[in-house]
C-alpha cells in the first residue's frame, strides 16, 4: 500500500481539490483509493457530530463509505485547545490517527492524505504537518498558489526545507496567463535542478472560484424571498452596492453573473443592479424590498436573498469564503478534471509512487 500527503504552505491553495482530481483520476486506473485528513482545524457541527466538511465532500464524492471518525480522526476545536492548554487532554491523538490510518488504507492500493489549511495547522496539539509526515513515514506533494515568482520559489524552497526527503514535488496552481511562460522558462528549470519534481502547473480559472446562490444563501443563514430554483446557479462575481447609482451602475455593467449585496432599504441600487447581469441581489439588514422590486427580478429570474446582518458583516462573511474553491457542483468538478488531465503528469506522479 502507498499513500500521498497534499500539502500547501498557505490557505486556499487547492488541497481538497487536488485530492479529489487524483483520486478521480487513480480509481479510473482500477486502483483502489483511500482518503483521510489526519488533523483538521475546520470542523462544523454535524448534529451531535463534528466534522471536517471538506473531508466529508471528498468521502462522497470518490464513494468510500468510510466512517466520520477515519476520514478527519483530530478536529482541533476550542474545547481541544482548552484541553490542552490547562493540560487536562488525555486522549493520545496519535493514536488515533495511526488506527484512522491503517483503517483507511485497508484493501487500499494508495491513501491520500490531505493536510490541515496551512503548514502551521496542528502546533499548538504537536500534530504539525512535518511531525505527520514523519510519522507516517508519507512521500509528500506540495500545492503551492501562485503568488508572484519570488514568493512561490520562497513557498515551495521553505517547503522542501521543512519536510526534506520527504518532499516528493510540487504543484503550481491558478497561475495567471502573463505569468505562464516565466514559469515554463524560468521557474520550472530552476526548481527541477533543485531536486524539487514539478508535476503540474495549473493556470488560474475564475470559473473555478464560484459560488453557487444556494452556498452563497447557507453561509449567509439567508431567506428566499425569490427564487429558490436557482439555487445551483454559479456567481462570478461580488458587487457591494453602498454608494449613488451613478458610481454603482458602470461597475455594475462590468460584472457579468454577479450577486450585489445592498441594504434592503436601497430600491435604487437594486432596481440598477436589476437592469445589469445579475443573477443574485442580497439583501442586508433584514430589511425587505419593495413589491416592485420582487416582481421584478421574478420577472427576470433573479433570486433575491433577505439576510439579517449588515452589509458589512455579511462582505465578511462572504470574503472569509471566497478564497477556498469549492467544487460542490459537478459543472466545476468536471472543469477541474478536464484542467487537470491537460497541465498535470499524471504518469510521472504514479511512477514516482511505483504505482504504474
Amino acid at each position: 500500500m502507498k499513500s500521498l500527503y497534499i500539502t500547501s504552505v498557505v490557505t486556499f491553495s487547492g488541497k481538497t481539490a487536488l485530492c479529489l482530481g487524483l483520486g478521480l483520476y487513480m480509481q479510473t486506473k482500477g486502483l483502489k483509493v483511500g482518503y483521510m485528513k489526519p488533523i483538521s482545524t475546520q470542523g462544523s457541527g454535524l448534529g451531535k457530530q463534528v466534522i471536517d466538511e471538506d473531508a466529508d465532500f471528498v468521502n462522497r464524492v470518490l464513494r468510500l463509505n468510510q466512517p466520520k471518525s477515519v476520514m478527519a480522526p483530530v478536529i482541533v476545536n476550542d474545547a481541544l485547545l482548552h484541553e490542552q492548554m490547562k493540560g487536562t487532554q488525555k486522549r493520545d491523538l496519535w493514536a488515533e490517527i495511526k488506527q484512522a490510518y491503517e483503517t483507511a488504507a485497508q484493501g487500499r492500493d494508495i491513501v491520500l492524505l490531505e493536510g490541515g489549511a496551512s503548514m502551521q495547522d496542528g502546533f499548538a496539539v504537536g500534530l504539525n504537518t512535518v511531525a505527520v509526515v514523519r510519522e507516517l513515514d508519507t512521500p509528500t506533494l506540495v500545492i503551492s498558489r501562485w503568488r508572484e515568482s519570488a514568493y512561490i520559489l520562497d513557498d515551495i524552497m521553505a517547503a522542501k526545507y521543512r519536510l526534506s526527503d520527504h518532499m516528493l514535488g510540487v504543484v503550481i496552481n491558478a497561475v495567471p496567463a502573463n505569468f505562464a511562460q516565466d514559469v515554463q522558462e524560468n521557474i520550472i528549470p530552476y526548481l527541477e535542478e533543485q531536486n524539487i519534481n514539478v508535476y503540474g502547473v495549473l493556470p488560474y480559472q475564475q470559473q473555478l472560484m464560484t459560488i453557487s446562490i444556494g452556498e452563497l444563501v447557507d453561509l449567509l443563514q439567508g431567506e428566499f424571498l425569490t427564487g429558490a430554483h436557482l439555487r445551483d446557479r454559479l456567481v462570478e462575481n461580488l458587487s457591494v452596492g453602498a454608494m449613488t447609482v451613478e458610481a454603482a451602475l458602470p461597475r455594475f455593467r462590468r460584472q457579468p453573473n454577479k450577486a450585489v449585496i445592498t441594504g434592503g432599504d436601497r430600491a435604487d441600487l437594486q432596481a440598477a443592479a436589476l437592469e445589469t447581469s445579475t443573477l443574485c441581489l442580497v439583501l442586508t439588514g433584514n430589511l425587505k424590498p419593495s413589491a416592485t422590486v420582487v416582481k421584478r427580478a421574478e420577472e427576470l429570474g433573479v433570486a433575491v436573498v433577505l439576510v439579517k446582518d449588515n452589509t458589512i458583516d455579511t462582505i465578511e462573511k462572504i470574503e472569509r469564503t471566497l478564497g477556498k474553491t469549492r467544487l460542490g457542483q459537478a459543472e466545476k468538478l468536471n472543469r477541474f478534471q478536464a484542467m487537470l488531465s491537460q497541465h498535470f503528469n499524471f504518469d510521472r506522479l504514479l511512477s514516482d509512487l511505483d504505482l504504474l
